[in-house]
């Protein structure tokens, strides 16, 4: 099994099988053959199958653990030879998990069937647990599972490769077919078939342009749906984000599920890491979001700015602007081009919104001098945040007076006033340094605080208008081109030895791309899509896009986990 493509746990992969491949997310028994379950007894012959299912002892998940140890005892004893898929029963005693994984680590099996697999949804902590616990020690087993296709999309999403459909010709047998509502509405006509090819495309689609997730929270057909995804957002959300790929593209926050969604768990985590403030700033401002992005474009800020600089003058080089925003919660001025989403805007917002929104608020607001005064141009559940956020840091707040929304002529005038009551003065350094920071900051969320001043120091130089090209020394650490970055083999080894992050340690010339089984030690860090520099020796030997996250590199087998970009 080899990972071409993340989206949280979930993948796509290529399988290679002697001579025969196939795609997952797959269906057995139509994608591909899977032998007869053989729980019972032990077959004459493997059979001419792509996955052999061992023989097995059934156990349900309720089984009591003394039973369990005697089944265990009687698996050491089979012969496994010939067979390449394990029966794992999914049992409430996750105890002894472990000695099942002794036995497939030992016997190198190349697919877990995973038993119990329509009990163990309605068991939502165990299934996110099992599935957890198996995709992390075994990144290049495949996981099949026999579960109906309104299950698929968020199987897949938390690990599942392929599904059994045998069971799914009972429905036919009682007159039923699978509608887009099913397990509520069924179908007059037979079609379970039919009808799981289709889903099981769906989910390739999905998986293939970024959106599995999306489609997760569309497919919200019964309570255990609900009751699994809450549990793995709020109980496991490192293990959803550890295998979420750096957000390219804008994210569709649909449902409360949304503001769950990996991406703001790491978008506040780098707000609270790796952010830091401009070192001259003396002034900051609290603005609202607004529907277009970056916000710099809307018409809103554009009015911001326009009041700021007939207020201040030169002097808007040394304020730094904040933009509240729900479920990001806090979006640096620099960050914006990052910010890529949409929701949907009611002016209602929720408890689940405003008190995390206002925390990281008052955790960045802490990150600036004491000295420094904050004024917040806000309206609506926007002042609340920020009253909330004032209150946890001790730290006083001004607010103008916003009257008819904050881009009435009565609240831009409120706005221009109360600045004015500060006599700011920038220099050509100040608009010099600024220039530089709205470059470095963006480095910095990719790879940490520091990076971007690795990248373009003081004395670093910056050439071209659109695409802008960064240089230290006459040699070229990156690009930069409205919040998009490339970095170099140069630059990446002036990141490498100011924070040591974002590496992938390789023993070997580098000559094409950095396959898994050749990957001796790589950061943790990294996500899939990341920039990675490849490292030998303590020398940057190239620059690529992560396909696999970083702990993921080292114990997988098989596939590729750095596609090579540039070799110094």
């Amino acid at each position: 099994m080899e990972v071409l493509r993340h989206e949280g746990p979930g993948r796509l992969g290529l399988v290679r099988l002697g001579e025969h491949s196939f795609r997952t997310p797959a269906l057995a028994g139509v994608d591909f053959t899977l032998s007869p379950f053989n729980s019972f007894f032990h077959p004459d012959e493997p059979g001419d199958y792509d996955f052999n299912l061992a023989p097995s002892i059934p156990l349900g998940f309720y089984t009591p653990g003394e039973v369990i140890e005697k089944a265990i005892g009687r698996l050491w004893s089979v012969n496994y030879e010939g067979f390449n898929a394990f029966y794992l029963p999914a049992l409430r005693r996750t105890e002894y998990l472990g000695e099942f994984f002794k036995i497939i680590e030992r016997y190198g099996f190349e697919a877990v069937y995973l038993g119990n697999s329509k009990i163990l949804v309605k068991e939502y902590r165990y299934f996110v647990k099992i599935l957890r616990e198996l995709r992390e020690r075994f990144p290049n087993v495949m996981i099949i599972a026999d579960l109906e296709p309104f299950f698929y999309p968020l199987a897949v999403y938390l690990g599942v490769d392929a599904f059994d459909t045998r069971s799914l010709k009972l429905y036919d047998f009682e007159g039923k077919g699978f509608t887009q509502f099913s397990p509520f509405i069924w179908s007059d006509e037979p079609n379970s078939l039919d009808f799981a090819k289709e889903t099981i495309l769906e989910v390739r689609k999905a998986l293939e342009e970024g959106k599995l997730r999306y489609l997760v929270e569309n497919f919200f057909h019964t309570q255990y749906h609900a009751g699994i995804l809450r549990i793995a957002d709020l109980e496991h959300p490192d293990y959803l984000e550890k295998y979420t790929p750096i957000q390219k593209e804008t994210v569709y926050f649909i449902s409360d599920a949304s503001i769950r969604r990996p991406e703001v768990k790491r978008w506040h985590s780098r707000v609270e890491e790796r952010f830091l403030p401009p070192k001259n700033t003396e002034l900051v401002l609290l603005f609202p979001c607004s529907a277009k992005k970056p916000y710099s474009f809307s018409r809103s800020h554009t009015l911001y700015r326009k009041a700021m600089k007939e207020a201040l003058g030169s002097g808007i080089s040394k304020v730094h602007e904040l933009i509240l925003t729900s479920p990001f919660g806090v979006v640096p001025r620099e960050w914006e081009w990052l910010a890529k989403y949409d929701i949907v805007v009611t002016g209602h917002w929720g408890e689940e919104e405003i008190k995390p929104a206002a925390e990281l608020l008052a955790k960045t607001l802490e990150k600036y001098p004491k000295d420094v005064p904050i004024i917040a141009h806000l309206d609506e559940a926007y002042v609340e945040i920020a009253r909330l956020a004032s209150e946890m840091t001790g730290r006083e707040i001004i607010f103008t007076e916003v009257k008819n929304g904050t881009t009435s002529r009565e609240s831009l005038d409120s706005l221009t006033e109360t600045l004015k009551e500060f006599q700011l003065e920038g220099t050509k350094e100040d608009r010099t340094y600024r220039y530089f920071e709205n470059i470095r900051k963006v480095f910095d969320f990719y790879f940490g605080a520091g990076a971007g001043e690795a990248v373009l120091p003081e004395n670093g130089q910056v050439k071209g208008s659109k695409m802008l090209r960064l240089f230290v020394d006459n040699q070229q650490t990156g690009t930069f081109k409205d919040g998009v970055i490339s970095v170099t083999p140069f630059g990446m080894q002036r990141i490498y030895d100011a924070l040591k992050s974002y590496w992938v340690k390789v023993d070997f010339d580098l000559r094409g791309d950095v396959f898994a089984v050749g990957v001796d030690e790589a950061d943790e860090r990294i996500r899939p899509d990341d920039i990675v520099g490849i490292v030998r020796d303590g020398k940057v030997i190239g620059v690529g896009k992560a396909v696999l996250a970083g702990e993921e590199m080292v114990n997988a087998k098989k596939g590729v986990a750095v596609k090579v970009r540039k070799r110094a």
